[in-house]
């Protein structure tokens, strides 16, 4: 009897001084369990974060390149400066370069290679020029719609007035859809940055230095919470105007995993009143490091994208 005793005792069913137990009802459980479902969600998303830190942490310190910020100023432009937009120097036995229809392209900038002897691989010497098409893409769907080129030596008898001349000898664009609104200098200041969000080799290597330490691996940075992943994608925008390091794009980077340009030459934001993309979107320029050795730049991949 003293067990049954007990265990009534133990229900709350025995004694006179028994208080009645109200029963547990469904509600209550499927509640208490929403508490605990909730306390394991923020769980998770908490150690999500922690691992997160540590992996942006441990790149910034492994996948990190140098740069040049390039800041836009109403400076007095020179001829043989570096600038976006303007005149371009042009050789005197060189033409104006076009697009696959004949019509001239433009020269979106113009850089002094003595400005890029902190980046390695770089020309240090002579005119690196980028031109792309003035079509209401920018020349962005023609094969030849852009180009890239590097003048090793600079002919100081060429005036302002003579290419002037040569351009003049095509017809004005019938609109004008040009990104730069005018000639404007540029400036540079060193700098180095952790591979970008946009990058299209981010999502395998965060995932891998991620699954490394996690007991939960992922796919993709997708497969993270919300918070997880604002927390990446506030860290390593990218954007900006510079030469060297990693790209930002609006949407995405049109370049597959095995491309091997992987060199930013030259990346243009949106910025007014200087320059605007379509809707504030951003261009690149990219090659591959064996073809910048070798000051190669007849196969580097142009791209701009918008909102």
């Amino acid at each position: 009897m003293a067990f049954w005793n007990r265990l009534k005792e133990i229900l709350g069913l025995s004694g006179e001084n028994s208080e009645k137990k109200e029963p547990v009802s469904q509600a209550d459980l499927r509640g208490s369990g929403k508490d605990s479902a909730k306390e394991s969600d923020s769980a998770v998303v908490e150690r999500e974060m922690e691992l997160v830190q540590k992996v942006l942490l441990q790149m910034e310190n492994e996948e990190v390149k140098p740069f040049l910020r390039i800041e836009i100023t109403d400076a007095p432009v020179s001829f043989l400066g570096s600038k976006v937009g303007g005149t371009p120097y042009l050789p005197s036995d060189a033409s104006v370069p076009c697009d696959s229809e004949g019509n001239p392209l433009r020269l979106l900038a113009q850089i002094d290679c003595r400005d890029l002897v902190a980046l390695p691989d770089f020309p240090h010497t002579g005119l690196l020029q980028f031109w792309i098409g003035q079509d209401d893409s920018n020349g962005l769907f023609d094969d030849e719609g852009h180009r890239v080129i590097w003048h090793e030596t600079i002919d100081e008898q060429v005036t302002e007035e003579s290419v002037l001349a040569k351009l003049a000898a095509f017809p004005p664009a019938e609109e004008d859809y040009f990104p730069v609104i005018e000639e404007f200098s540029i400036s540079f200041k060193e700098n180095r940055e952790p591979r970008s969000f946009g990058d299209v080799r981010f999502n395998q290597i965060f995932t891998s230095k991620y699954n490394a330490i996690s007991e939960n691996p992922i796919e993709h940075i997708y497969d993270l919470s919300d918070d997880a992943y604002e927390l990446i994608d506030e860290s390593v925008k990218g954007g900006g105007h510079k030469i060297g390091g990693y790209p930002a794009f609006a949407q995405e980077d049109p370049r597959e995993e095995e491309d091997e340009r992987t060199v930013l030459l030259l990346q243009l934001d949106s910025e007014e009143p200087y320059i605007m993309w379509g809707d504030c979107g951003l261009c690149g320029f990219f090659c591959s490091p064996e073809d910048l050795r070798r000051c190669d730049f007849s196969n580097v991949l142009y791209n701009w994208d918008c909102y």
